[in-house]
């Protein structure tokens, strides 16, 4: 009888240790499709505009690691970073996940998203790597780093290096004519045929509306290159063809008031 219990116990122990071991040793579970379905409380949040709701989807001493700044710690500091980001302009966050896996009661998602200004243009994209931490059966941001995929900013002018300020006065009717043509038809032919034009420009959207109705558009050209360089004929008549290209232009001229725009050359000071 006693061998018999010894036995008994024997084969317990065997098959209790054998259940550690399994569980121990066991390999990372895929939780994308949870992962996927967690991101959208954060997409909503985002894209509403309620950064208070956006820090309840992170643990209560949660961290971002966000480029040029410190650590951010805790939901209430992580409330007023992504309040800072919404006032800023930003209107919408787009997050795909790429694979997500746990590690018990832990889900390691590598991710992508995109930013979105009005109007639905893009204004930065990368990719992100969250550790996910499960509270009260949910699952929660806890460690949360990312990076942009976009080229690194071009060198500004240097001291008494040219600049160009031109700026556009848009007429109220014509606002979305204006961006269609600017970055639905000049930027790409710019970006494939004329990069370094693409390279040296920048564009300012206004946030409000001029006294007399218009809009005001800027194109800076910093640094500056010679007159020349920026004939936006070029560029379209490159990628459309002439008769394409004599379309747009019309089709941007149309969308000036008085038909004309204004320019300034200044030059950099050392400030």
């Amino acid at each position: 009888m006693k061998n018999k219990t010894t036995f008994t116990n024997s084969l317990a122990f065997f098959f209790l240790v054998c259940l550690i071991f399994n569980s121990c040793t066991q390999g990372p579970i895929d939780v994308t499709s949870e992962i996927t379905e967690a991101n959208k409380g954060f997409m909503e949040a985002f894209n509403s505009g309620d950064a208070n709701a956006l820090a309840k989807n992170y643990t209560s001493n949660a961290k971002l690691y966000p480029s040029n700044s410190d650590v951010i710690e805790g939901q209430e500091a992580i409330e007023g970073f992504w309040n800072a980001v919404m006032n800023m302009g930003i209107k919408k966050a787009l997050l795909e996940t790429v694979t997500a896996e746990r590690f018990g009661n832990i889900a390691i998602e590598e991710g992508r998203y995109k930013l979105y200004v009005e109007g639905d243009q893009i204004v930065d994209q990368g990719k992100y790597i969250v550790t996910w931490k499960k509270e009260d059966g949910q699952w929660k941001l806890h460690l949360d780093i990312w990076n942009t995929s976009n080229p690194a900013p071009q060198p500004r002018a240097s001291l008494n290096d040219t600049v160009w300020v031109v700026w556009n006065r848009i007429k109220a009717d014509k606002v979305s004519q204006f961006e269609d043509f600017n970055f639905n038809y000049l930027e790409p032919a710019v970006a494939e045929y004329y990069p370094q034009m693409r390279k040296t420009v920048r564009t300012l959207r206004p946030v409000e509306q001029n006294k007399d109705g218009t809009y005001t558009y800027f194109y800076l050209m910093d640094p500056g290159i010679s007159p020349d360089g920026y004939d936006m004929t070029l560029p379209l008549t490159a990628k459309y063809g002439e008769e394409k290209a004599g379309e747009y232009l019309k089709m941007f001229r149309d969308c000036l008031k008085d038909g004309k725009q204004e320019w300034i050359v200044t030059v950099q000071t050392a400030w």
